[in-house]
């Protein structure tokens, strides 16, 4: 659990932001970008499609604290729930730390991570 823990949070950085702005077209070229230049190898990562990849970033930019977004790809059955836990400010900055839990082919993972929100609308993993 810990590999899949340490290669998660990652993909969810990259998930995260980068969307305030963009077309719809030019956000999704930059998620999959940035997952194809991480060389994230999790079956997580693997598993998420391009409406996956929506609806996180969608998720994690906008979700209160405390309160989860769930949903199942209806083409691979595996499903996701994201949760902020807790948003403060580092060096003038807004960070978000998170948990992700994700059943892909039936293996239960979870995750934990925090993100900080750069000039342009994209988060960046921190500390």
């Amino acid at each position: 659990m810990k590999r899949a823990a340490t290669l998660a949070v990652p993909l969810l950085a990259f998930l995260l932001g980068g969307c305030a702005g963009m077309h719809a077209r030019d956000r999704d070229a930059t998620l999959v970008g940035a997952l194809a230049g991480a060389g994230l190898g999790s079956v997580a990562a693997r598993a998420m499609d391009e409406t996956d990849r929506r609806q996180a970033a969608r998720a994690l930019e906008s979700l209160p604290l405390g309160q989860s977004a769930n949903w199942r790809n209806r083409e691979t059955g595996d499903s996701f729930v994201l949760t902020p836990t807790r948003t403060f400010e580092q060096l003038g900055t807004l960070c978000r730390e998170f948990t992700v839990q994700a059943v892909v082919g039936g293996r239960a993972d979870t995750a934990l991570g925090s993100a900080c929100r750069q000039d342009g609308g994209s988060w960046r993993m921190s500390g």
